[in-house]
């Protein structure tokens, strides 16, 4: 799942308004993944929303802010 530049600058401007909370975006040749600051249960729940609506599912990593998305809505 590829993002543009101009769908993570609209995930970044809305997690900013929603929780004032920056993600990190980051596109390297192994693939693109985002980031937290810290770890961010609100965070994390917004963001599962977020996607849900666009049939995307978020997957976190163990250290609860490195995430990546998926297609279809199996959250986790």
């Amino acid at each position: 799942m590829a993002f543009t530049y101009d769908e993570v600058l609209k995930l970044k401007k809305y997690m900013d308004e929603k929780l004032s909370v920056y993600v990190h975006f980051h596109d390297a040749c192994g693939g693109q993944y985002f980031n937290l600051d810290e770890p961010n249960e609100d965070a994390k729940h917004e963001l599962e929303r977020y996607f849900a609506k666009l049939n995307k599912s978020v997957k976190f990593a163990e250290d609860n802010m490195t995430f990546t998305i998926e297609e279809g809505k199996n959250i986790g």
